[in-house]
Formats: structure tokens, C-alpha cells, sequence
């Protein structure tokens, strides 16, 4: 079995402190060395699958290239529509 570290206690410390949930969905901890923490409920319980955590370059860029993606596909599809190519 691992050891917890330091930095492990830490991260869970700052997981913990609401004032880095925005809105209760965005985590944004620049003490928090994870890109990647689990999602928080609204009763503070931790649910299925994570979220960014937004103080990281690496987050914000998977933002921007995921939002830059679903907009290219959405251009593409009405592009292919205006076109007739889609009916």
C-alpha cells in the first residue's frame, strides 16, 4: 500500500475549502498539484468522475481545444446543411 504524502494531504485539504469551488462546479486551486480532482456534489460527498482544476495551464488548454472542436464540428454540420448535403 502507498504512503500518502505530503503534497496528497495537501491536495485534499484544498479539495476540501469550498472558496475553491466556483459556483459549486469549477475547481480552481493553484496549491492543488493535480489537473485532474474528483467532482464535488452539493452536499460536499464526491461523485463519479473528475473535473480540471482551472489554475492549470493543461486545464484551461483542454477547454479551449475541446470548445474549439465542438465549434468546428457545428460549423462543418452547417456548412454540409446550407449545402444540401445534409437533409
Amino acid at each position: 500500500m502507498i504512503e500518502p504524502t505530503n503534497q496528497d494531504q495537501i491536495n485534499e485539504a484544498e479539495w476540501q475549502k469550498k472558496s475553491n469551488w466556483k459556483a459549486s462546479l469549477f475547481y480552481y486551486s493553484e496549491v492543488d498539484s493535480r489537473l485532474w480532482v474528483p467532482k464535488r456534489s452539493m452536499l460536499g460527498r464526491r461523485r463519479y468522475g473528475g473535473t480540471p482544476n482551472f489554475a492549470k495551464k493543461g486545464a484551461r488548454l483542454y477547454l479551449m481545444v475541446v470548445l474549439g472542436l465542438m465549434g468546428l464540428l457545428l460549423t462543418l454540420i452547417v456548412t454540409l446543411e446550407r449545402a444540401g448535403i445534409l437533409k
